[in-house]
C-alpha cells in the first residue's frame, strides 16, 4: 500500500467511525436533554472530578433514576447540578463512541427588580433542600438566613415568606429594601442549584435626626 493511500485511510478513519464531541453549558437547575435517536445504543457518563465512568442508558433501560427516557428517544435530566459536569458518550452496539457531549454547569445568577410593595416569587426545584438569603451589604463572613427548609417547610429563621402553588414557590409579599440581596437554593448535599439577586426600587424612607 502506497504512503498516499495509507494517509488517506488514517485521516478518514475518525469520520468513518462517526465520532464527534460537542461542548454544552447549562445553568444549574436547568434541564439537560441528550438526543440518542436509537433504541440500540448505550450512554455512559464520566464525571469531571475523576470519578468512575458509569452507564446511564443501556438500549432503553435507564440505569440512573435521576434520568428519564422519552418516547422521542431523548435522555433527559430535569435539573442539573455541578456534579453532572463531565463527558456523556453515546456508544454504538459495536462499542465505538458515536457522539459525545461535554457538559459544563454554571451558577448563572439571575437579577430581579421589583418595586417597593410588590410580590417576589422564588421557584423551589424538586431537588431543592434549602433557600438561603444573604442581605445586601452583609459582611462576607455573615451566615445566610434560612428562608425555607424542606424538612420543616413551615419554619423560617427570618419569619418571612410563605409557600404557594403546591409548595413549588416561596413568596415574599410587599417587598422592601430589607429584601434586597442574594437568594440561594441548595440541595441536600449543600450544592448550589440556583442563585438569584433581588433589587427593590422606590419608597425608601429615612429617619430625620
Amino acid at each position: 500500500m502506497s504512503s498516499c493511500v495509507l494517509l488517506t485511510v488514517l485521516f478518514a478513519l475518525p469520520l468513518a467511525l462517526g465520532e464527534r464531541e460537542e461542548a454544552q453549558m447549562l445553568c444549574a437547575g436547568r434541564e439537560f436533554r441528550l438526543p440518542v435517536y436509537s433504541t440500540s445504543r448505550t450512554v455512559t457518563f464520566t464525571p469531571n472530578d475523576d470519578g468512575p465512568r458509569r452507564i446511564l442508558l443501556d438500549k432503553t433501560i435507564v440505569k440512573d433514576p435521576r434520568f428519564e427516557w422519552t418516547r422521542d428517544k431523548m435522555l433527559v435530566l430535569r435539573e442539573v447540578t455541578h456534579s453532572d459536569e463531565g463527558l456523556y458518550a453515546i456508544k454504538l452496539f459495536s462499542g465505538f463512541t458515536y457522539e459525545a457531549v461535554r457538559l459544563t454547569i454554571s451558577e448563572c445568577i439571575k437579577s430581579y427588580r421589583r418595586n417597593y410593595g410588590d410580590i417576589f416569587e422564588h421557584h423551589l426545584p424538586e431537588n431543592g433542600f434549602l433557600l438561603e438569603f444573604s442581605p445586601r451589604g452583609a459582611p462576607p463572613e455573615a451566615m445566610p438566613v434560612v428562608l425555607w427548609n424542606r424538612t420543616d417547610p413551615v419554619t423560617s429563621d427570618a419569619g418571612r415568606g410563605r409557600l404557594l402553588r403546591g409548595g413549588r414557590f416561596w413568596v415574599a409579599e410587599r417587598v422592601t429594601q430589607a429584601d434586597q440581596g442574594n437568594y440561594t437554593v441548595r440541595d441536600s448535599g449543600g450544592e448550589v442549584l440556583s442563585r438569584n439577586t433581588l433589587t427593590v426600587r422606590g419608597e425608601q424612607r429615612w429617619k430625620m435626626t
